[in-house]
């Protein structure tokens, strides 16, 4: 079965492949990287919503980088990424900024080797204008929920925010809090809902729990944050 791609030789390469190349030219096996049909999606979304700034949290390899590059280019009108990622230059071996170098795609690409934590509150404080933000950082509760925090106070009307492994209970609450505690809808993006488990259990707590695998993207309606004392479960 032919899977479409991001019109990107060296993204291709590496999922025929499964392998990246570290800087000397030997092959590593690619264990960190969001699926074909996730990379689909997200070139697709940019080329739809046509960002001219994008923030992704976690590079690993660059696969969702690439994505996102390549429909920047594709769409020319100046668009940017910036990727957080502690990591880059030491478990990832820097390969996600390699494959970014090979691609000829770093003119649009800026890379910020702090925490999110870190990171992202001082985008805020500069008002950095989102318009586009992809989450697939640490997946800790805490770590996820702040990405989106920031990524809400950045992200105007219009703008649209996604999420990758939403089957990890810490995205999947995440998402609920941004459901109940913002005002966004969910975008329907082409990808059908997946609830497999290699454990039968597992699967049916997924199945019931809602804890889809596949990515899911909300579109930013209207500015709006709860007042001091609102509650409601998520």
């Amino acid at each position: 079965m032919t899977v479409n791609l991001p019109p990107n030789d060296v993204l291709r390469r590496i999922y025929e492949t499964r392998e990246v190349l570290d800087e000397s030219g030997r092959p590593c096996i690619a264990h960190s990287a969001i699926s074909p049909e996730s990379a689909w999606t997200l070139y697709r979304s940019v080329i739809r919503f046509r960002p001219v700034l994008v923030v992704e949290t976690g590079m690993a390899y660059g696969l969702s980088t690439l994505s996102i590059l390549t429909a920047l280019k594709e769409n020319a009108n100046g668009g940017k990424l910036i990727s957080i990622d502690p990591y880059q230059k030491d478990s990832e071996k820097g390969i996600g900024l390699l494959n970014v170098r090979r691609a000829g795609l770093e003119g649009l690409h800026k890379w910020i080797g702090e925490p999110s934590h870190v990171a992202l509150p001082e985008l805020h404080k500069r008002r950095a204008p989102v318009g586009f933000a992809y989450l697939d950082g640490s997946h800790l509760f805490d770590d996820v929920l702040l990405d989106l925090v920031y990524m809400d106070k950045m992200l105007p009307p219009g703008g649209v925010i996604g999420f990758n492994d939403c089957r990890w209970p810490s995205v999947h609450h995440t998402i609920n809090f941004l459901r109940t505690h913002r005002k966004y809808k969910e975008l329907d993006v082409g990808l059908a809902r997946n609830y497999r488990s290699h454990n039968p259990l597992f699967t049916l707590t997924r199945r019931l729990q809602g804890r889809s695998s596949a990515d899911r993207y909300f579109q930013k309606i209207e500015d709006w944050e709860p007042p001091y004392n609102y509650w409601k479960r998520f």
